[in-house]
């Protein structure tokens, strides 16, 4: 039992002298780490001796498998000597094992482990594609490990509506990164979407959804038809060019955000009501048809709502020229649902 307990005390005196003379050489050499960095910069391993250092070696190995090696000669006590360690952008965990050879002639050998991270200047990848403002999700990148997302959204009233942080978990450089966000139960003024880096740095985005009405004169059909005639085409001409103004003003400043047009039908009570809710839809397909054809780039829906939305109330069988007319509208989601748009079977071009 005596054997034993002198064995295990002098295991415990081994354990503890070894660690003991790992923490001493390492304060000898004074190891410190230059282990964040950003842009052309690379991480390092910083030497202060206490004393004279012949040559030093430090063997690398990193979590991934990949081996290098740094060295230095001649540094003197009091000195500083910068090994750079060589490493794309990322964060890496390394095993790192020392060969020292002392200015007296002494050498000492130890490991030490350690992170070193290295972020490019940091930029954010989010495609108007990747934002559906229907279903409260987005899907961006960035150019470093990702640390956290942060999303804040502002109501009309200039209130808070919304604050969501999502952890990220040192994702890859250019790993798609998707946050979703709850009902902000209320309406957006914008956005602003945070990204951080796992070096502390961020960069972000406001996006400002649009609903808007567009102004515009209203096609006159002929009775029961929905093809455009051509004297009524001026009138969508002046609409097109009013709707590629507004639309290339708002990319300008919402590149991240996409934008759609939604045209909306509607008719009088003349005739059945199953043959007006096609007319309707029909009539709102050739306007939509209309501007796909002559130069809107955006997504465009049609849907028709028949006679059952009219603008000035009627007796059935009444021949009314303001609920024979349409809604065009540019939003940057589907519209909800109100007394004009009371359904939301969107159909896209």
């Amino acid at each position: 039992m005596a054997r034993l307990i002198t064995a295990l005390f002098a295991l415990g005196m081994l354990l503890l002298t070894t660690t003991q003379a790992l923490a001493d050489d390492a304060a000898r050499l004074g190891v410190r780490l230059l282990s964040v960095v950003s842009g052309k910069q690379m991480p390092a391993i910083v030497l202060e001796p206490q004393e004279d250092v012949r040559s030093v070696v430090v063997g690398l190995k990193r979590g991934d498998g990949r081996v290098s090696k740094v060295q230095a000669v001649g540094v003197k006590a009091g000195t500083k000597k910068e090994l750079s360690v060589q490493q794309e952008a990322g964060a890496f965990d390394y095993v790192a094992e020392f060969k020292v050879t002392w200015g007296d002639g002494g050498s000492s050998t130890f490991k030490m482990k350690f992170s070193l991270t290295r972020t490019e200047k940091l930029a954010l990848t989010l495609s108007p594609e990747n934002v559906d403002l229907d279903k409260r999700t987005m899907i961006f990148s960035i150019n470093n490990p990702a640390q956290k997302a942060e999303l804040i959204i502002m109501g009309k009233d200039g209130k808070e509506l919304r604050k969501v942080t999502k952890a990220l978990n040192n994702a890859k450089p250019g790993t798609d990164l998707s946050l979703t966000y709850p009902d902000p139960q209320g309406e957006i003024l914008y956005m602003d979407l945070k990204v951080y880096d796992v070096a502390g740095f961020w960069t972000g985005v406001r996006l400002t959804p649009l609903f808007a009405e567009v102004p515009h004169d209203d096609v006159e059909f002929d009775s029961g038809k929905w093809n455009i005639k051509s004297s009524e085409e001026p009138k969508l001409e002046r609409t097109r060019d009013l709707l590629k103004k507004e639309i290339e003003k708002f990319q300008k400043h919402n590149a991240s955000l996409g934008l759609r047009l939604y045209i909306a039908g509607y008719t009088d009570t003349v005739g059945s009501k199953a043959a007006n809710q096609t007319l309707s839809n029909n009539r709102a397909r050739s306007i939509a048809s209309w501007f796909r054809k002559n130069g809107i780039r955006v997504p465009i829906f049609y849907q028709g709502f028949g006679e059952d939305v009219p603008a000035v109330k009627t007796p059935d069988e009444t021949d009314e020229q303001k609920n024979r007319r349409a809604l065009y509208i540019l939003s940057s989601q589907t519209p909800s649902k109100s007394y004009h748009l009371p359904k939301d079977s969107w159909t896209k071009i």
